[in-house]
């Protein structure tokens, strides 16, 4: 049954009248007419009275409409919300972050959806890129940034940026000369006792990968999942770490680490924005990936972020 026929047939009944209707709804009356005769047809009765003063309902048009109208109504309803929804997303929306980028943005992402989305509920969840990417193809969160990661059946994944890593080291174990430097040589990891992340992660991939390329065997004095224990094992001069400058902000400004760009060859993580290929993207999800792109666009631009981040050039 064609929905457009029922709705102008409600226009006659209101109005009592074809010629009335047709003037509103804006079509011929011959026409209005012929929708309505088809309509009576399709039911196998007449709906209207049509005398020489207008028209009415018949009783059954009267009980036709009487069930009719309420699902009209329901179906308007879903029309304007779903474009509410475009206009104003909402939802439950859950995001996993590596613990860097959950220092670096994750306090900027919630304040960012709170003021421009309010009806969009974020949640964030924490860790290192192997759990996130687990977490993601169980289904736990809906979009997640990771690192290194590749486009496979399960994943649809689209750079985001570049974040420079570091050689993090206890103040107390370099020397005054030492501390004085930007710069540190790949090689001269060799000897270093190291905590790193767990061989399931991206970043440790990364790192294994840039020591190999220098010729140099790393000595993983502690493996650790979980970045406040890593920054406590740095601060107390037990190892080193490598990882993005930001991850030891803190530390940084207390003076009780020092970071040096790692170089020869440069040494860098790739952000990946990443989604499960079997969920469709809401429009809330879709409003979240876009919040983490104006994100990196802003810190990439700024003075203060600029030496160690650079965005990706999208694939899409």
């Amino acid at each position: 049954m064609d929905l457009r026929k029922i709705e102008n047939l409600i226009q006659v009944a209101d109005y009592g009248s074809f010629s009335k209707a047709a003037s509103v709804i804006g079509v011929a009356q011959s026409a209005l007419g012929r929708q309505v005769r088809k309509l009576e047809e399709e039911c196998g009765c007449p709906l209207l009275y049509r005398n020489g003063r207008g028209v009415s309902l018949t009783p059954e048009g009267e009980k036709l409409l009487d069930r009719l109208r309420p699902l009209l109504r329901q179906m308007d309803a879903v029309v304007s919300a779903f474009h509410d929804d475009q206009r104003s997303p909402s939802g439950q929306v859950t995001v996993g972050l590596t613990p860097t980028l959950c220092k670096m943005i994750g306090m900027r992402l919630i304040a960012d959806l709170w003021q421009k989305h309010p009806r969009i509920q974020l949640n964030i969840v924490t860790g290192y890129s192997g759990y996130v990417h687990e977490w993601l193809t169980n289904a736990r969160v809906d979009i997640a940034v990771l690192h290194d990661a590749r486009r496979s059946q399960h994943l649809v994944v689209d750079p985001l940026a570049a974040l420079r890593l570091s050689l993090v080291s206890p103040k107390q174990a370099l020397s005054p000369a030492a501390r004085r430097l930007t710069d540190i040589d790949v090689k001269q990891l060799k000897g270093l006792p190291l905590v790193l992340p767990t061989k399931n992660h991206g970043l440790r991939r990364t790192v294994e990968y840039a020591a190999s390329q220098a010729g140099v065997t790393l000595e993983v004095a502690f493996e650790v999942d979980a970045l406040d224990l890593m920054n406590d094992i740095v601060v107390r001069g037990m190892a080193h770490t490598v990882l993005a400058a930001p991850a030891f902000q803190a530390e940084l400004t207390a003076g009780t680490v020092v970071a040096r760009t790692l170089i020869n060859p440069n040494v860098s993580t790739k952000l990946m924005l990443a989604t499960a290929s079997s969920r469709p993207l809401t429009q809330a999800v879709k409003v979240v990936h876009e919040a983490l792109r104006e994100l990196m666009r802003e810190m990439a631009s700024s003075p203060a972020h600029g030496g160690y981040l650079s965005l990706a050039t999208p694939s899409m």
